[in-house]
């Protein structure tokens, strides 16, 4: 009987933590998808944005970190890398993830606007349970 208990409280510990990994991670992509579709979006000189091309003037001014998700609210930090000729890093933007909470790392792909042109470019969110 004990054994089933132990077995039971674990299986248990392990279900949670499975639970908060894949919540995590979509709340991740959710941060992810709604800044390169909409917040951090570049919009050209007749209105119309471009999705996955980020405008770097936006991305430099981000000032907003937590995002609420769910009824819980996350913190998230940004950076930007390209190459043009070499490699540049934008960022990281947002302060460093806690070490003692998990966190969650996704990469995009997308493209930066810059000097008329479209740059490659991958772009990484990191997302925490604040």
């Amino acid at each position: 009987m004990i054994t089933f208990v132990i077995l039971v409280v674990s299986a248990y510990r392990q279900y949670r933590a499975s639970s908060e990994a894949a919540l995590l991670s979509d709340v991740t992509s959710s941060i992810a998808t709604h800044l390169v579709l909409e917040e951090l979006v570049y919009v050209d000189s007749v209105g119309k944005p471009s999705a996955y091309v980020i405008d770097p003037v936006k991305l430099g001014s981000l000032t907003k970190f937590k995002r609420g998700v769910g009824g819980e609210n996350y913190g998230f930090r940004v950076s930007l890398s390209y190459r043009s000729g070499m490699e540049h890093v934008l960022g990281p933007y947002g302060t460093a993830p806690p070490a003692d909470r998990p966190n969650c790392t996704l990469v995009v792909g997308a493209a930066l606007f810059e000097n008329n042109r479209l740059l490659p470019a991958k772009f990484e969110v990191v997302a925490w349970r604040a």
